[in-house]
């Protein structure tokens, strides 16, 4: 397209435009300050006191009593949570909802499920206020490692490193450190050796800026 008919084009635009901002401006009072709504900032809570999660919990063996009897087994837990964390969602009562995010990490935790811990970890960090990074150190932490297969090895030590990342970015070096830890522990348990060295590179200088930090 030539610049004649480009300028043709834009001609009548700027013709339009100055007419739809002369009519906005005529509709408006004049001298008078116009508000506009912004749409409402998410309000995080505190996750609920252990008072309220007598009932919730309580709420929760009511609801989910099948699959939570037969969590017993590592195939069980592994079900149980993930119903937990698609109930969670749309779950209204916010004790609830806690219980139910609480119960399927520690559920995920028992059955090496590190996908469904790091899921529920940003569900409840989406609704309430708590240190994310912290829970999910620990409940990473909780996966016994000498019964996972490859593949959920595989799984662990990314979601792992993932949450390196997240803590080196908040300059929590201690956790991220802990976290890479966790990382070498889970590729050297899948059998992956190349995976395994790159991560005990990253954890030597996680480390290095955890002592500079200092």
């Amino acid at each position: 397209m030539t610049f004649s008919l480009r300028s043709s084009f834009f001609a009548p635009m700027s013709v339009l435009f100055g007419s739809l901002i002369a009519a906005a401006a005529a509709a408006e009072p004049e001298g008078r300050p116009v508000m506009r709504e912004l749409p409402p900032a998410a309000v995080l809570e505190r996750p609920p006191s252990p008072r309220d999660l007598v009932d919730a919990r309580a709420e929760l063996q009511r609801r989910f009593r099948e699959p939570l009897f037969r969590a017993d087994t590592a195939a069980g837990a592994n079900r149980a949570a993930e119903v937990l964390l698609d109930a969670a969602i749309a779950e209204p009562d916010r004790a609830v909802k806690w219980a139910m995010l609480t119960e399927a990490r520690r559920l995920a935790a028992a059955a090496g499920n590190a996908l469904v811990i790091d899921q529920a970890i940003v569900l409840a960090s989406a609704n309430y206020e708590f240190d994310e990074i912290e829970a999910e150190l620990r409940a990473l932490g909780e996966i016994p490692l000498r019964v996972l297969d490859p593949g959920r090895a595989v799984r662990l030590a990314e979601v792992a490193e993932r949450l390196a990342t997240r803590a080196e970015t908040d300059r929590r070096f201690a956790d991220a450190v802990a976290a890479q830890s966790l990382a070498i522990r889970a590729w050297q348990r899948a059998g992956n050796k190349a995976a395994a060295l790159q991560a005990a590179a990253r954890h030597d200088a996680l480390e290095a800026s955890r002592v500079n930090a200092l």
